[in-house]
């Protein structure tokens, strides 16, 4: 959801106060403390008090208690720039909500990630989306020795990585303008990190073509590999899925019968999730 659209549900949601106050099983301030936790989904992810005060125009003393509220409940950490910040309990929430039907993304996922270890002896990893970051749900580690490792709960912003950016290239045009505006924002997780808008632009046009993106160290200097969209029945990307390896061990024949396979891949979870292209 985009920044503004997010202050518009604030301000209506403050200007709407009063009312709510008359609503006996409404409870004020937990409303307002649930308003602050949802300005987190926008970059950069962390503020200062006198940054949330003023993108929310909420009162200092009442957005502090809220913050230490979310702080004791570890959905935000105190960080050393003296800002607040998302922990992975949020992430927690997010891989519940994403229910299909009667089984959970992950669910439907499992046999899909099982076999694709078995196709490409590397690891693979399921994403899911959640606003401009992808979110690490269930993965599969490599049987080598040498292999790649995710953390379960681990996010990384849309701009950089194989599932990220499969993720941005098909969202709609919108929110991808909203993040390349934001580009320079973002981080730059090596030297091959695109934070150029109109460089990442063309990379999208690419992956779009090619239907799957390639990581070529942009996220990890010594790893690369490919990730592909998973789209749900409304048509909407809900989430990714990659396989990938050290770089030494992936070169660009492995890199492209990857891309076919994990186009194949994604494209089998979007239908059991109802999606018809």
């Amino acid at each position: 959801m985009q920044y503004s659209m997010i202050m518009q549900n604030v301000e209506l949601t403050l200007n709407n106060s009063q009312e709510d106050d008359k609503q006996p099983y409404v409870i004020a301030s937990a409303l307002r403390t649930l308003q602050v936790l949802r300005a987190f989904s926008q970059a950069p992810h962390k503020f200062s008090l006198s940054e949330l005060t003023s993108r929310l125009g909420i009162e200092k003393n009442q957005l502090y208690r809220s913050l230490k509220t979310l702080e004791r409940a570890e959905f935000l950490a105190f960080e050393s720039d003296e800002r607040f910040a998302l922990t992975s309990v949020i992430h927690e929430l997010t891989a519940a909500s994403v229910q299909p039907s009667e089984k959970s993304l992950v669910e439907i996922a499992q046999p899909y990630l099982d076999e694709l270890v078995r196709k490409t002896s590397e690891s693979v990893n399921l994403f899911i989306r959640t606003g401009d970051l992808a979110v690490c749900v269930d993965r599969r580690d490599s049987p080598q020795p040498v292999k790649l490792t995710s953390v379960l709960g681990m996010s990384v912003s849309l701009h950089a990585g194989a599932v990220p950016k499969a993720m941005l290239a098909f969202l709609a045009d919108d929110l991808k303008q909203t993040i390349l505006k934001n580009l320079h924002t973002l981080p730059a997780y090596t030297d091959k990190t695109l934070l150029n808008p109109e460089d990442l632009e063309k990379e999208l046009e690419r992956i779009r073509a090619r239907g799957y993106a390639i990581s070529d160290e942009d996220y990890d200097a010594s790893a690369r590999g490919v990730g592909a969209p998973i789209f749900n029945s409304q048509k909407d990307v809900v989430a990714g899925i990659s396989v990938g390896g050290p770089s030494f061990r992936v070169d660009d024949k492995t890199l492209e019968s990857f891309g076919q396979i994990i186009t194949q891949t994604a494209q089998a979870i979007s239908r059991r999730l109802g999606y018809l292209n």
